[in-house]
């Protein structure tokens, strides 16, 4: 399965709509919003990441059971749970929404097609980076499949305790 995501920001996730916890405050400030994130994904309901170094982009994401021989400037394992049967690829924008107003949900309605239909369980997300990301300007306006931006490799897991994390995936600060 392969989705396409505007990202304006240069931050994308996977969230468990379902259970994430969106709102943050009316008035967030971006140190506070990256805390929330890091609480969020170490409860097992978001995995969010920095695209690249130089902002945001129209990015072509596979979903797959398994990487591909491509090579991967860089990786990430990370667990989350799916309680609905689905998860959603969503940007930084919607999450911003969500986290400044209680009555947004994420994803907003223009991503609500970017949906991963899964059996409710724990799974281990592989994030591979198929470009380098100080030079992510070849990935703008993506025309075709074989501009592969991000692999996300989904396979069921049985570990019971979520590792902790401090950051967002590969956030610079």
């Amino acid at each position: 399965m392969k989705l396409e995501i505007i990202d304006d920001d240069g931050f994308i996730a996977l969230v468990n709509n379902a259970r994430y916890e969106g709102y943050v405050d009316n008035n967030w400030q971006f140190d506070q919003l990256m805390a929330h994130f890091v609480d969020q994904m170490n409860a097992g309901n978001i995995v969010i990441w920095q695209t690249s170094n130089d902002g945001g982009g129209i990015w072509l994401v596979s979903i797959q059971g398994e990487p591909s021989n491509m090579f991967a400037f860089r990786e990430f394992e990370q667990l989350i749970n799916v309680t609905t049967g689905e998860l959603f690829l969503t940007n930084y924008s919607d999450l911003t929404m969500a986290a400044q107003f209680y009555d947004v949900a994420v994803p907003a309605t223009h991503n609500s097609d970017l949906k991963i239909e899964l059996e409710n369980g724990r799974y281990k997300l592989t994030i591979r980076q198929l470009f380098d990301p100080d030079d992510a300007s070849h990935y703008f306006g993506i025309e075709d499949d074989e501009n592969i931006a991000f692999e996300v490799i989904i396979i069921p897991s049985s570990e019971t305790e979520q590792p902790k994390v401090n950051s967002v995936y590969w956030h610079e600060f």
